[in-house]
């Protein structure tokens, strides 16, 4: 038998190869088009992202099934059928042995998959947002990968036997079965996609055993079946069917099937789709879309790649950025350095900008405020400027210094592309939730410890605030005197206190002093507009109901929304979630002071999640939020 299964491996090998070209051909184009040194593990792998998970399984469904074909129907059309029946071995061992070759190969290609991301996302040492590479987590997502490949598998070996014609009925079936989810959702399981969508209890994958312990039990009957079919009569019944399928009348009959089956599906795709599913559209999208084309410029500090559909705004924005660039050095006291690489192209759901040590990425076509828009790119030059003044120890210190990095960097871009009345707006949300809350510094300045209570969107507002603290205590040059010191030997294992208090001191300034100056702003933030902080509503709420596959959320406010505010509610399954794992809704009026959030099971990441709700300004640009509270699905 073991002879045979090589012989198998032997034939399946450009399918293999096939198979790790579709899964890991990214391996090939990320590193050319993507900055690794940024990326986490879950941005590379959409597997792991809750709610996206089942997406891959329409890439394994035709590699299982082009494997599952390549057994037996390989075979007749080689004519090789009767030489392997002529072989001294039972026919249940030809069966058995392409049945293990072929898993062998599905299982190989989605090993590589997994190592490929892993060596990936392995490039990034320093990620501020975690999502490394994990043996555990992966090992679980190779196992129910690996499962669900075979419950295809095993139904393509059941379809082979009527060749291609054999499809169709699982098409169909599968058409049926999205109608059945959309009329009643709880009926979900049906789809085996489902049984890759992500969800997670703590850090750990939740297996969806009772909907796998099904499918399983239907894919052991269908590998039986195609065994039996394929070693007994049904190898002669498939015989059959193809000369009859040769005629003339039989031609005609597959025909009128095939059509009567391809209306079947017509109908039912119509059925599936209803326009009241459709979402609403988001006011604050972009409503410009970038152009596949782009094009480059250069100037003294950047090489820049924008979309040429854009060109006007891109040469608007490269024609002041030197002078943003020589305005941050000077603030830094740092030297120009080499000059900066500037994608223009970004679009993203999660951020305007993103930054590397010489590369940084800003929306041009996200932001329609052009003040705004260079403030971002402002923002994201001065990330590049950390990273090089501390030589990366912003991330190697990323706990105690996640509120620091952001926080001057926005600092930064405000000093040199003002905007007072929006700083202003900025510091008063930041500072209600800091008063409201009854935050300390610990709770800012530990990141593990923000992460678990607050909205992490504060390390931007008080961290502007703070250090704006230690630039009135400790001179101008305090923000760049840091970024050194962070670059030096810093005992490790420590405390972010302690470990503040330590690179303070070694730029001549006290941790205690930047603090007392920084609640005391975070007090004049407060008493500058005392109408405006308390027209901001408290929230409360959690889930009000569980029923036809969504989730009900309701949010109570203890005063009258001010005009033009918005409710939103912030949902994830944990505090170990990346800040891209966390899903944001938009809450619908039941009255003036409730709000209800409506959303599908299947992007609630975990049975154990947690919520938060909160509110934002007209502008769009700031929020408050009450800490996160746990809920179960």
């Amino acid at each position: 038998m073991i002879p045979l299964v090589r012989k198998e491996l032997r034939a399946l090998w450009p399918l293999f190869a096939v198979s790790c070209l579709v899964l890991s051909g990214d391996l090939l184009y990320r590193p050319l088009t993507e900055a690794l040194d940024q990326a986490t593990w879950e941005s590379i792998a959409s597997y792991l992202r809750p709610g996206e998970g089942s997406g891959m399984g329409w890439f394994v469904i035709p590699l299982a099934v082009s494997v599952a074909y390549a057994a037996f129907p390989r075979e007749h059309d080689e004519n090789t059928i009767a030489l392997l029946r002529a072989l001294p071995i039972r026919p249940s061992a030809i069966f058995l042995a392409k049945a293990l070759a072929g898993m062998t190969v599905l299982t190989a290609a989605l090993a590589v998959l997994m190592v490929t991301d892993g060596l990936q996302s392995g490039l990034n040492d320093a990620s501020l947002s975690g999502g490394h590479w994990r043996a555990s987590l992966a090992l679980s997502h190779l196992f129910v990968q690996v499962l669900f490949a075979f419950v295809v598998y095993a139904h393509g070996l059941l379809a082979s036997v009527l060749r291609l014609f054999g499809l169709l009925p699982y098409a169909v079936v599968l058409m049926a079965g999205a109608i059945l989810e959309d009329r009643f959702p709880p009926a979900a399981w049906v789809d085996p996609t489902e049984l890759l969508e992500a969800r997670y209890e703590g850090g750990s994958l939740v297996i969806p055993w009772g909907p796998l312990a099904a499918h399983l039990g239907l894919a052991c009957v269908a590998f039986v079946a195609a065994g039996v079919s394929w070693l007994g009569p049904g190898d002669r019944v498939s015989k059959g069917f193809e000369r009859v399928r040769a005629t003339l009348l039989g031609k005609a009959a597959m025909g009128c099937v095939g059509a009567l089956i391809l209306l079947a599906l017509a109908v039912l795709s119509v059925l599936t789709f209803d326009a009241s599913d459709a979402p609403p559209a988001d006011p604050v999208a972009p409503t410009a879309t970038p152009s596949l084309e782009t094009a480059e410029g250069r100037t003294a500090r950047y090489v820049y790649t924008y979309p040429v559909s854009h060109r006007d705004r891109a040469e608007r924005l490269m024609a002041g950025a030197d002078a943003l660039h020589a305005a941050l050095a000077s603030r830094l006291g740092a030297d120009p350095g080499p000059p900066l690489i500037a994608d223009l192209t970004e679009v993203s759901a999660d951020h305007l900008g993103i930054a590397s040590w010489t590369h940084l990425r800003v929306g041009l076509v996200q932001e329609e405020d052009f003040t705004r828009l260079r403030r971002t790119f402002a923002h994201e030059t001065a990330h590049a400027f950390q990273h090089r003044l501390s030589e990366r120890g912003t991330g190697r210190h990323a706990r105690a210094m996640r509120f620091f990095t952001e926080g001057s960097a926005e600092w930064l871009a405000y000093e040199v592309v003002p905007g007072p009345e929006e700083r202003a707006r900025a510091r008063r949300m930041g500072a209600l939730a800091w008063s409201r809350h009854r935050m300390r510094p610990e709770d800012l300045q530990d990141d593990e410890r923000l992460r678990a209570r607050y909205d992490t969107t504060l390390v931007y507002t008080l961290g502007e605030l703070w250090t704006d603290a230690l630039v009135a205590r400790c001179g101008a040059g305090a923000v760049g005197d840091v970024l050194r010191a962070s670059a030096e030997d810093v005992a490790g294992g420590v405390s972010p206190r302690v470990l503040w208090d330590e690179l303070l001191g070694r730029v001549g300034c006290d941790l205690e002093a930047v603090d007392a100056a920084f609640v005391a702003r975070v007090g004049e933030a407060l008493a500058a507009d005392p109408d405006a902080v308390a027209a901001v509503p408290r929230l409360g709420g959690g889930v009000v109901d569980r029923s036809r596959g969504r989730l009900t959320l309701a949010a109570r406010l203890d005063r009258d929304l001010p005009e033009g505010w918005e409710v939103l509610a912030k949902i994830r399954s944990g505090p170990e979630a990346s800040d891209t794992q966390v899903v944001t809704l938009r809450g619908r009026h039941e009255g003036p002071r409730r709000v209800t959030f409506s959303v599908p099971t299947a992007l609630v990441p975990a049975a154990r999640f947690e919520v938060a709700f909160g509110v934002r300004d007209p502008a769009g640009h700031w929020a408050f939020f009450e800490r996160w509270q746990p809920a179960t699905r």
